[in-house]
């Protein structure tokens, strides 16, 4: 690839389980195991199974996994992978506490789209690298979204989501896909050398989440961001000049009085 080239665009899904590090060395490979697993139905129940089948560097972390894929997909894993992906880790909650009452696996999910340089065939290397991957970690280990399971019912949420400001306004602020206003909430994140704001979605709310909320107003960042990439205000106009020009070409809005070119009125 040259220099010149922009790495192909790509989105990214991470997730990892919260409290892996406390567990016993037989627990985390109960729990490591059942990761891709949940992962794969829940693509599976939301219609996206060919994600799942042609993931793009897809890798496992121990305690989580990457996957990429076409960012044409974002609405829909916006929209329906999330919600199945809470159904199932409660499913599968309820099977690892019947082997052991203290096994829990409940995840932090980020999400992420930009310019990705992708490993040569061959390489040892899964992962992706570039500025866009190094994002979508941060905004998994951020205290906003760690916040989410920490303040919620364990046996009601089992996901949080953080969305990045550029899924955010790529999908969600474009109307590409919708969420429910209650569920996403914006917040402040600033973690190493990133800053900026991610969207939390919770696919299912509970605890001191439902009691006192979470953060600030994801309606009124909704819209502003569609304010930003509205349509042109009404009266507006926008014209397209190309090939050869000769003479002179006016573009006016709105005009007042008489307009005098060359010569007499």
């Amino acid at each position: 690839m040259s220099v010149d080239e922009l790495p192909p665009y790509r989105a990214l899904l991470v997730v990892d389980a919260k409290g892996f590090g406390g567990n016993s060395d037989a627990t985390q490979a109960l729990v490591s195991a059942a990761i891709p697993d949940v992962l794969s139905q829940a693509f599976e129940r939301a219609g996206l199974r060919v994600l799942w089948e042609t993931a793009l560097f897809p890798h496992g972390t121990g305690d989580g996994y990457g996957l990429g894929f076409d960012p044409r997909f974002l609405p829909a894993v916006v929209t329906r992978f999330f919600d199945e992906l809470q159904a199932v880790l409660a499913e599968r909650d309820a099977r690892l506490r019947s082997v052991a009452r203290s096994v829990r696996l409940r995840m932090r999910a980020s999400l992420n789209v930009g310019p990705m340089l992708e490993p040569a065939p061959g390489t040892t290397s899964a992962a992706a690298i570039g500025s866009a991957v190094i994002t979508t970690h941060r905004l998994l280990d951020a205290a906003p979204v760690r916040a989410v399971l920490e303040r919620s019912d364990p046996d009601q949420t089992f996901l949080a989501v953080a969305l990045s400001q550029r899924v955010f306004e790529d999908v969600l602020a474009s109307e590409y896909a919708k969420l429910p206003a209650t569920k996403v909430v914006p917040a402040d994140v600033g973690i190493k050398e990133y800053r900026g704001t991610v969207y939390l979605y919770i696919p299912n709310p509970s605890g001191d989440l439902l009691r006192h909320g979470v953060g600030g107003d994801y309606t009124e960042d909704l819209a502003l961001a569609k304010a930003k990439i509205g349509p042109p205000a009404p009266g507006s106009t926008t014209n397209v000049i190309s090939g050869p020009v000769s003479g002179t070409a006016f573009q006016i809005g709105q005009v007042h009085g008489t307009i005098h070119h060359g010569g007499r009125p």
